[in-house]
């Protein structure tokens, strides 16, 4: 085997491979002996199989193995001699040249490889740890939103639309002559998100205020330009037709001794103590994060260095992809949603490079300091996360297998340490 190694971008590597005829027959001969120590042959004792008759009877079926058994072979042979720390899943070329016994062969590889870190001094770097204390005002503010997450949506029946309520409402949009162009029927509008359905008002609750159930209302509206949420409405004047089919409001519970118990709480001093120790653990994560970013911080400042760019490309995708699902979760419809991707990629890019690039100083402080995660550290991890997503451990674990999950999982515990 022969390759030439070159290097054709930012940690990226290809790799140039030929193979004789020699090669690629002790390939197909080492796939036939496997093959003859498995199958029935008549007047052969298995294992005794001329090669001829297994080349004649199985030679087209087995081409395909033998290509990718020796590729495999041949590109790790130089993973290894070279040692070469790969960090992409390796694109191979063929090069349009057909694989056959008694002929060389011919293929090329690519990959992004681990940046090449030049730590900084990291030992005795000097951090602010910003803890916010728990006051009285903190706790009657929590105490607030508890209630207010506790709420329940309860009919209005004679009450006009008010800022915050949950209006169920037909809308039909029409242009000027007339034709229904849109609609959606019985669907429930919150009026603080100031969107009605599709379109976005500076008030709703102004536009909307007065009306009470069974009530109708013409709203003119210029649709934007650029409207990806329904293109077909685009740069039209058109008229939202709205009938008010009910009218619901968030009522907070009251706070008292019933209230408690539902809660779990005899006395509102255990309530008052768990609330506070809740603030205390929320404050101190707070910190820790603040300090964990200071460190990301002065890393990013401080490591100059060549990043894998397909690497980069993928993770600001993915980036991207959750930030897009992260708005359809909170609210905002698909098509906008997916809209944002370009506004988004830049911000995505810079964050790509900077996580990458701390990642990987991370992980040479943690070599250089013998920062290992055992197999124990990573089943009670599984287990934890198996307690938070109510499944069995061992379920989790198959999956996290499966989907070449814990590798990562292993990373992150060890960026932890």
């Amino acid at each position: 085997m022969s390759f030439e190694l070159q290097e054709i971008g930012p940690c990226k590597k290809r790799a140039e491979f030929e193979l004789t005829s020699k090669e690629v027959n002790a390939s197909f001969d080492e796939v036939y002996g496997e093959i003859c120590e498995t199958i029935n042959f008549p007047g052969f004792r298995k294992g005794k199989v001329p090669k001829s008759l297994v080349a004649k009877k199985y030679g087209k079926d087995i081409v395909g193995e033998v290509k990718e058994k020796l590729i495999s072979k041949t590109f790790y042979d130089m993973v290894e001699e070279k040692s070469l720390d790969i960090i992409s899943q390796p694109s191979f070329d063929e090069k349009g040249k057909e694989f056959q016994e008694d002929e060389g062969f011919t293929y090329s590889v690519s990959f992004d490889v681990k940046p090449k870190i030049e730590l900084p001094e990291y030992k005795g770097i000097k951090l602010k740890k910003e803890l916010e204390e728990v006051t009285e005002e903190k706790i009657k503010e929590t105490q607030e939103n508890l209630l207010k997450s506790h709420a329940s949506l309860e009919e209005v029946e004679e009450g006009e639309i008010q800022a915050g309520d949950y209006p169920t409402l037909h809308i039909n949009v029409e242009d000027e002559n007339g034709e229904v162009l849109h609609h959606n029927h019985s669907f429930i509008c919150a009026v603080e998100q100031n969107r009605l359905d599709l379109f976005s008002f500076e008030n709703l609750a102004e536009d909307l205020g007065g009306l009470k159930k069974g009530d109708k209302k013409d709203l003119s509206y210029n649709v934007p330009e650029e409207f990806p949420a329904k293109e077909e409405l685009a740069g039209k004047a058109v008229t939202l037709k709205v009938e008010v089919e009910e009218v619901k409001r968030l009522v907070e519970p009251e706070f008292n001794d019933e209230f408690l118990k539902k809660l779990g709480f005899d006395k509102e001093e255990d309530y008052l103590d768990t609330l506070s120790k809740m603030l205390e653990g929320e404050y101190t994560r707070k910190a820790n994060e603040n300090l964990k970013e200071q460190i990301y911080a002065y890393l990013d400042e401080n490591v100059s260095t060549d990043l894998p760019e397909d690497t980069v490309k993928r993770h600001a995708e993915y980036l991207v992809n959750m930030k897009v699902y992260e708005a359809m979760r909170s609210g905002t419809p698909a098509e906008e949603a997916e809209a944002q991707r370009e506004a988004l990629a830049d911000d995505a890019q810079k964050d790509a490079e900077r996580e990458i690039k701390v990642g990987f100083t991370l992980g040479g402080i943690a070599d250089k300091e013998k920062v290992f995660v055992t197999e124990r550290e990573i089943s009670q991890r599984v287990v934890q996360l198996a307690a938070q997503r109510q499944v069995a451990p061992e379920k989790l674990k198959e999956e996290l297998e499966a989907n070449h999950e814990l590798s990562a999982l292993r990373s992150q515990i060890k960026e932890e340490k």
